[in-house]
């Protein structure tokens, strides 16, 4: 799965995506060593595969949906990834390009024929020093060639550009396909929200066992660091959300984290510690969402 991950570093990355269909090779040269790659694109869907060291991989963006599948054909694995989140930023030729040109200042340089196809050339530039450079074809909607002026010899070209009539399905994921996560475990859907909660007020140190629909409140006694330990020693996930509060409202994202990095979902045997920063008189609330966990949270020691 890495090895996947990996390979999507240079791979083809669009302006804006039109209505041409085509097949391609896609050539990927990293420091002279190189690989080729079957491109299939159609308007905002597009989809490479290619084998490296051994590995089968295919790679399928949905633009307009927002979504990356990477596809693993030797185990029928896939795992979704969304083009607006961190992961998809290391991970998805599209989004990948679009951070560069938010980091870089753009240069439009002009007109340049590539594979018999006219292409707007532009240059990215962190100050002075030349970072990348590309070649994009209105005409395909894509982009044609792509160099990383950073690394020596290390550039991605298509080649032998066919326009032809491709099948929706391509651009599907087989239905006997298992989806699986980060770690390559099956995923297992979450059941919605409990109908209701039932509270539990308790005080730091704080150490027990809490089910779903379990909501445990407490007070920040003095202000210092926290230690948050949680096990799930069930055979079944378990999942928490962490809410600070102050004066009755809660607390900004920008003081206690987005609710993503407040969610903790816990596989079978897994454990989780953090340590928190908190302060005096704030109440926390932790709202068991799904299965059995352990929560443990006593103050560090200094």
């Amino acid at each position: 799965h890495s090895i996947i991950l990996s390979l999507l570093l240079f791979l083809p990355l669009t302006f804006s995506y039109g209505q041409s269909t085509f097949r391609a090779e896609m050539i990927n040269v990293k420091r002279g060593s190189e690989t080729v790659y079957q491109l299939q694109v159609k308007g905002e869907k597009y989809r490479y595969d290619f084998e490296e060291g051994g590995m089968k991989g295919t790679v399928i963006i949905d633009q307009e949906k927002g979504q990356t599948a990477i596809l693993m054909p030797d185990k029928k694995f896939v795992h979704y990834t969304d083009i607006h989140s961190s992961t998809s930023l290391m991970n998805d030729p599209y989004q990948s390009f679009i951070y560069s040109r938010s980091r870089y200042d753009e240069k439009k340089i002009g007109k340049e024929k590539i594979g018999g196809y006219d292409c707007n050339k532009s240059e990215l530039y962190a100050s002075d020093q030349l970072v990348f450079s590309a070649w994009y074809s209105e005409e395909l909607g894509f982009l044609v060639k792509l160099v990383n002026e950073m690394a020596n010899n290390t550039y991605m070209e298509l080649r032998d550009i066919k326009k032809q009539k491709i099948s929706n399905e391509v651009f599907s994921v087989p239905q006997d396909y298992i989806e699986v996560d980060s770690k390559m475990r099956p995923v297992i859907p979450e059941p919605p929200a409990p109908d209701s909660w039932k509270e539990i007020k308790a005080s730091i140190p704080l150490k027990g066992e809490y089910k779903r629909g379990d909501v445990i409140s407490f007070e920040i006694p003095e202000s210092r660091n926290y230690k948050f330990i949680l096990n799930n020693n069930t055979d079944k996930p378990s999942k928490i959300i962490r809410t600070g509060m102050r004066d009755g409202k809660e607390l900004p994202d920008n003081e206690q984290g987005p609710l993503s990095y407040r969610t903790r979902r816990l596989y079978a045997g897994e454990s989780f510690s953090n340590v928190y920063s908190w302060k005096a008189g704030d109440q926390k609330l932790i709202q068991v969402h799904e299965g059995v966990i352990n929560i443990e949270i006593i103050p560090e020691n200094r």
